[in-house]
């Protein structure tokens, strides 16, 4: 899946927006610069007041201070040229659909609006007011669409200009996990299942083609329920399984989460084999955690 906007070889900061926080960091250069560079500063986080918390009002407030030129020097100033910044914002701010038919003779702009009336109609929002973005997987029978709040898109591009930087690309995490944990998976029937922060999501695989996607809201502390996430995962593969063939038990789970504290024999006694997807990391209480929007920074490079 591709970004909502083009990607431009002046770009220099990367934007990772969670549900909770910012972060930031400097942008690695494209080509091996012609002097070994000074080396870069660590990456910063700018939390959101908890009022703000899940709120859109929260991500512009948070994004301009993200942006302010620090003395350490990650978001460098720039006063000869415009600054570009890569975000990539967790799934909790849009939606995403797997979209299943014949797709091989459309345009563009046909599956763009195929997706658009799909959001359209499960939701029930005016057309307008979503950005949407889709990609017809090889083979042309299988569509996965992306959708965001316009005024969302809108406002991050205001927030980024009013700090004297242009937005130049925009993706949701999700695609871009399963870009990179596709070829980890052992089989040609699989569910994979990232569970963080916010949401608990599974992508349904059938012979090696997208059959279904799945979301569901996780709370304060779900995401380290051994026993709440198993149910969440089962579930998902019931719904998604819904118009396949497949069975759970010949079916194998990807699973990207905090593995070491999930018992992973709960999983693995359900379906086929279970696959871990991510090194995995401890649970803790919010204020402990490792920043997750910092962890959506490895995605904007």
């Amino acid at each position: 899946m591709s970004p909502w906007s083009i990607d431009s070889p002046g770009a220099d900061i990367n934007i990772g927006i969670g549900t909770r926080e910012v972060a930031v960091e400097s942008r690695r250069p494209r080509w091996p610069p012609a002097r070994k560079p000074a080396s870069p500063a660590a990456p910063r986080s700018v939390p959101m007041p908890e009022t703000q918390w899940f709120t859109q009002a929260g991500v512009f407030d948070a994004l301009r201070a993200a942006l302010e030129p620090t003395p350490d020097g990650v978001v460098p100033q720039a006063p000869s040229r415009t600054r570009g910044v890569h975000i990539v914002l967790d799934d909790f701010w849009g939606n995403h659909a797997i979209l299943r038919g014949d797709f091989r003779t459309l345009r563009a702009r046909e599956v763009d609006e195929i997706a658009r009336a799909h959001f359209v109609d499960t939701y029930g929002v005016d057309g307008e007011t979503i950005v949407v973005r889709a990609c017809v997987q090889r083979g042309g029978r299988a569509m996965f669409a992306s959708a965001l709040p316009r005024a969302l898109v809108d406002g991050m591009g205001e927030a980024s200009a009013s700090a004297g930087a242009r937005m130049l690309a925009l993706k949701l995490c999700l695609p871009e996990m399963l870009n990179r944990t596709l070829p980890s998976m052992p089989r040609a029937n699989a569910m994979i299942v990232f569970a963080a922060d916010a949401l608990i999501q599974a992508v349904l695989i059938e012979a090696d083609c997208w059959a279904c996607y799945d979301a569901q809201r996780l709370f304060a502390g779900d995401a380290c329920d051994t026993a709440k996430v198993t149910l969440l995962a089962e579930q998902a593969f019931e719904r998604c399984a819904e118009r396949t063939t497949l069975r759970r038990e010949d079916c194998a789970l990807g699973f990207y989460g905090p593995g070491n504290a999930i018992d992973l024999a709960a999983l693995q006694a359900r379906f086929a084999s279970v696959t871990t997807l991510a090194p995995p990391n401890a649970c803790h209480e919010l204020e402990e955690a490792e920043s997750f929007a910092r962890h959506l920074l490895e995605y904007a490079q």
